[in-house]
């Protein structure tokens, strides 16, 4: 008798384990498979003007394979960008040298800049004619953010009240360094810790400061990092568009597995091959892992709250 209540135990715990991991294995709800087409932000684009000298580059192959044609001019890069604006309701963006596209899409430019004087930064400002401190690459000389001559610039943001967009990893192109050592001759791998604006964040607490291209690969720091102070975000620029489709889904199931679902913002480092911008939002929409919400907070809605758009600004982009 024991033996055969033994046996029937056995079997319904077996069952119940089976039911279990039969649960765990159903394919992601069909709503994960569905592609966002609401209101996006994108928190890290270029504008240039004309005689630019990476007009006309190939972009060499990135860890996916594909390489791109650049665009030939000014002019064809804002069209081609601004008409993927369009195409992908991309209502807001950063962008570096912002002000040579305004006059084109005043409602979307917000304007970034850093490569200036302190005191040239603070009068654009009061002209009305700066919205953020981006984007900050001391990395690419070898410098690192907590460096003297860098935190007067994080300092002025305070002051103003406006965010930062920091560049650290990855920069350029895969094997970047080899290819381009004129342009990337000082970045290293050593340097590239998100660790490194720790300093920066418990000097400027209010500081709001996003990490462009997401700190791949750095999972562990940029959580540390996020973790420790709240006004951290990321952006998830050129990794969204170099990086194999798996090794971004990883990255970003991640930090989203860590509770930091609602700090990751949309953004594509388009510098002068516009179809990364279609790469770059096919990506997120691929990663089947993420519900519909979480598309829509990563495209838009974490980048809302961090610039602080207003209420009826956001209505209307969502045209409630």
């Amino acid at each position: 008798m024991k033996t055969k209540i033994s046996t029937f135990i056995v079997i319904f715990l077996l069952s119940i384990s089976c039911n279990y991991q039969a649960k765990d294995n159903i394919p992601p709800a069909k709503a994960n498979n569905e592609t966002y087409t609401g209101p996006i932000i994108d928190m890290h684009l270029h504008a240039y003007n004309e005689g630019y000298p990476m007009f006309g580059m190939t972009h060499p192959p990135t860890l996916r394979g594909d390489t791109f044609e650049g665009v030939n001019s000014a002019m064809e890069h804002k069209e081609k960008s601004l008409e993927r604006f369009h195409k992908y309701n991309i209502v807001k963006a950063v962008v570096t040298n912002g002000e040579s596209w305004l006059d084109d899409a005043p409602e979307s430019i917000l304007i970034g800049s850093a490569n200036k004087a302190i005191d040239s930064l603070r009068k654009q400002y009061s002209n009305g004619g700066l919205q953020l401190i981006a984007e900050m690459a001391p990395f690419y000389n070898g410098i690192l953010a907590d460096d003297p001559a860098v935190m007067p610039y994080f300092e002025l943001a305070q002051e103003l009240d406006i965010p930062v967009g920091f560049h650290i990893f990855p920069g350029g192109p895969n094997y970047g360094f080899h290819l381009m050592p004129e342009m990337l001759g000082g970045m290293r791998t050593y340097n590239a810790s998100p660790l490194q604006l720790e300093n920066v964040m418990v000097k400027y607490p209010k500081l709001r400061v996003y990490i462009m291209h997401g700190g791949w690969p750095y999972t562990d720091d940029v959580k540390a990092l996020m973790y420790a102070h709240p006004e951290v975000y990321v952006d998830i620029a050129v990794v969204n568009w170099i990086l194999p489709q798996e090794e971004f889904n990883s990255y970003i199931k991640s930090l989203i597995q860590a509770g930091f679902g609602d700090r990751i913002m949309f953004g594509t480092d388009q510098m002068v091959w516009p179809e990364t911008i279609d790469i770059a939002v096919a990506t997120v929409n691929s990663a089947n892992f993420l519900t519909l919400q979480q598309k829509e907070n990563i495209f838009y809605n974490n980048a809302a709250k961090f610039l602080r758009l207003p209420d009826e600004e956001i209505k209307k982009h969502k045209g409630q």
